[in-house]
């Protein structure tokens, strides 16, 4: 009679849906944090990408002047996009009040 030698499906199950993992050195400071960020990742619990680059401009106007089109700065502040810098989101919202 034999003992020991490999076994189909011994050992201990992977925790990670991502597969392998790799120790990394972090400051202690931020463990936790960066722990439950990359379970939260491996659940796909928040998007690899955090910055969208689609503009939706459906509902605002598209002009066209000279053959180029363009949109103004305005609708979008309506709309509710973030204008930066900032200092350009108030002058076109000054400039549309009056």
């Amino acid at each position: 009679m034999t003992r020991g030698g490999a076994r189909l499906n011994a050992g201990a199950k992977a925790k990670w849906k991502h597969g392998k993992t790799k120790t990394i050195r972090v400051p202690e400071a931020l463990v936790d944090q960066i722990i439950d960020y990359a379970k939260k990742l491996d659940d796909q619990q928040v998007p690899v990408f955090s910055e969208s680059k689609v503009l939706n401009l459906s509902g605002i106007s598209v002009y066209i002047l000279s053959g180029k089109k363009f949109v103004y700065v305005s609708d979008l502040i309506k709309l509710g996009y973030d204008i930066k810098p900032h200092r350009l989101a108030v002058a076109v919202s000054m400039e549309s009040k009056s």
